[in-house]
């Protein structure tokens, strides 16, 4: 799987066992949200949000389209992984434009990047 190309807004199934508390567990749809630079690193990890298709109705989880339905973009959930957790790119392939201004304001609304 490191050779294969990754790139920023693709969904992937992803395996996000084993979890401890609570993360978010199983195999999945997760969204790339690297940079296009991170997702070259030469460490082989990627960083994703994963997918529910559970409606929290949390702010921080927008919601995305999945090939199987509507699901939720876990912001809350950021994780770096080995590609090798990568099972196959999803269906959907990449995010609407929308929906990556929407996991990027839900981002920003939880992780500081300014000093």
């Amino acid at each position: 799987m490191s050779s294969t190309s990754v790139e920023p807004w693709q969904v992937w199934w992803a395996q996000f066992d084993p979890q401890l508390g609570r993360e978010q567990a199983g195999r999945r749809p997760a969204i790339v949200v690297g940079t296009e630079l991170a997702c070259q690193l030469p460490n082989n990890l990627v960083i994703l949000v994963p997918c529910t298709h559970t409606d929290r109705g949390l702010p921080w989880q927008p919601q995305v389209t999945l090939d199987d339905g509507p699901g939720y973009a876990m912001c809350d959930q950021v994780k770096a992984l080995d590609r090798r957790r990568l099972r196959k790119q999803h269906a959907c392939g990449s995010l609407p434009a929308a929906e990556r201004e929407a996991v990027a304001e839900a981002l920003r609304e939880l992780i500081t990047v300014d000093a």
